[in-house]
């Protein structure tokens, strides 16, 4: 079933400004398996905190949001009621963003101040390399055991196995997840359909026969009928890379071939991805500047009628892509519809592992097992509320034992007061599409069914959890996916604009991949892969 999107819908979902403002609208989404926290009989309770407030250390980032980054930590209110409904006496240390926070980070590493719980993007990450091996973060796993009912109940098992959290059978690190398992959908101009009398494409065929009607009529109704693209390619195939798994070989994905991991892109069905794509291009259905349109042009482009289909995130919708965006054109109606099906298969992105970063307890903290205690309190439904509506009486009322919370009031928009208790104080990552927090939302049950949706249309991959090869490491051509600079990508662009012929040059990239470490790559992805199977046994 697709999803409609009409005037009514979009304009009443721009109120939730607070859901969607900072979530990337184009910068490289992870879609990820469902990390949903599970359903069914009562929750277990969260452990009890101590009677007298124990102090707790916490190093986080501000991650470039407005409040966190002015935040007066001692005497921030919102820190003040997490620390009275948890138990404990939070001390946040907020260091800056990205580089900045990695850069700090590495200090605190260097200087051994690191107090109770750290927020890193893996237990291996480069800011502390060996430091699982060196003994420098806590085994969490018998902590969990015992003080961890709501860890373990709502966290999935895929998410504890992976590489970013365990090691070597022990788990140093509690996950934190993305805001949505998956969020990539197909966007297509459901005004186009209606005026060029056509049901929703479904099979490549029939996406074909749509691309072929935005080519010929004048469909944005601008007097010049060869402006359109029936599919709009982004840079980089970015929130672009369709009709490949429909042929069964995808550029970023890894599959088991006779026993051995092998990348998509090397397999022999790439060519036939390669011979669809190079048609799309030279029968005009894909815009011709596909690897120069960069994100500001692209969006700009689809905004004023260029595009009949693109791929982007569900939640963008009440952004980007409300009506409000698209100049001249009053009677816009977008959908969010399934990919094509292909004579192979069908998907819109790989899956992900759907982590946002890791928490890790120091060896040298003392309160590790109250640090387990005031998690497992987060991933309770008393700290939902708090994470999706803030603090009773400031951003939310109870009338009739229901909560009456306003995501566009004043006091949980100033400073993008509402993203610092859904995203940077939670330490289960990003809660801005919490089903508490969509209730709310004049669009809510829109993006609920689009989430569905980008969930089913996700692409397995035989690699989920394997971490980086150290065969590809310092080697950026070798990459999988479309990355400018791959091996890949520059084979892709030459074969595509008719630079090269499809056979000689797809030879000629797999022999080259391979003999610069590819080959190496596949033996420890297949050691990766046995070892990790058998161990899930």
């Amino acid at each position: 079933m697709a999803i409609h999107l009409n005037r009514r819908v979009v304009a009443g979902a721009a109120v939730l400004l607070t859901v969607s403002s900072l979530l990337a609208a184009c910068g490289g989404s992870s879609d990820t398996p469902d990390a949903t926290p599970a359903t069914g009989s009562q929750a277990p309770q969260a452990s009890k905190p101590p009677a007298v407030p124990k102090e707790l250390k916490i190093i986080t980032t501000n991650s470039n949001g407005v409040y966190a980054k002015q935040v007066k930590v001692g005497d921030d209110p919102y820190i003040k009621e997490m620390s009275k409904l948890s138990g404990y006496d939070l001390k946040f240390d907020v260091l800056g963003a990205n580089q900045e926070y990695t850069q700090q980070l590495t200090i605190r590493f260097a200087s051994k101040d690191l107090g109770d719980l750290i927020r890193t993007d893996s237990i291996d990450s480069a800011i502390h390399l060996g430091a699982v091996d060196q003994g420098v973060f806590k085994d969490l796993g018998p902590l969990i055991d015992k003080y961890g009912p709501n860890l373990k109940k709502k966290i999935p098992q895929e998410a504890w196995d992976s590489p970013k959290v365990s090691k070597n059978g022990k788990i140093y690190g509690i996950p934190a997840f993305l805001a949505a398992p998956a969020t990539r959908i197909v966007y297509i101009r459901q005004d186009w359909l209606d005026k060029l009398g056509m049901k929703q494409p479904k099979t490549i065929d029939e996406f074909l026969a749509y691309f072929e009607a935005v080519k010929k009529e004048d469909v944005n109704g601008n007097g010049d009928p060869g402006d359109e693209y029936g599919f709009y390619v982004r840079e980089n195939l970015l929130y672009s890379d369709l009709f490949f798994a429909e042929h069964g070989a995808h550029p970023g994905v890894w599959k088991v071939v006779n026993g051995q991991m092998t990348p998509e892109m090397i397999l022999p069905e790439m060519k036939d991805a390669l011979n669809f794509w190079k048609m799309l291009y030279d029968k005009g259905y894909v815009n011709p500047n596909l690897f120069t349109n960069k994100s500001a042009d692209w969006i700009a482009g689809i905004q004023q009628g260029k595009a009949g289909m693109w791929i982007h995130d569900v939640q963008n919708v009440l952004t980007t892509w409300s009506n409000a965006n698209f100049l001249n054109q009053p009677n816009v109606k977008l959908s969010m519809i399934d990919g094509p099906t292909g004579p192979k298969g069908k998907g819109v992105t790989p899956q992900g592992d759907g982590m946002l970063f890791v928490w890790v307890v120091p060896e040298q903290s003392k309160n590790a097992e109250d640090v387990i205690k005031f998690l497992d309190w987060a991933w309770s439904d008393e700290a939902e509320t708090f994470f999706a509506h803030g603090i009773q009486g400031t951003n939310y009322t109870m009338e009739n034992g229901k909560v009456k919370w306003d995501p566009a009031s004043l006091v949980n928009t100033d400073k993008e007061a509402s993203v610092f208790y859904q995203v940077s104080l939670n330490p289960r990552g990003d809660g801005r599409m919490m089903q508490k927090v969509l209730d709310f939302n004049p669009a809510g049950d829109t993006l609920k069914a689009g989430f569905v949706k980008a969930n089913a249309n996700l692409i397995k991959r035989a690699e989920l959890n394997m971490p980086v090869l150290k065969a590809l490491e310092n080697k950026p051509e070798l990459a999988l996916g479309t990355n400018t600079g791959t091996l890949f990508m520059d084979m892709f662009a030459k074969v595509v604009t008719g630079k090269e012929q499809v056979d000689p040059a797809f030879e000629k990239f797999v022999s080259e991949w391979k003999r610069r470490g590819g080959d190496a790559a596949m033996k420890e992805a297949t050691d990766w892969y046995n070892n990790y199977t058998k161990a899930k046994k």
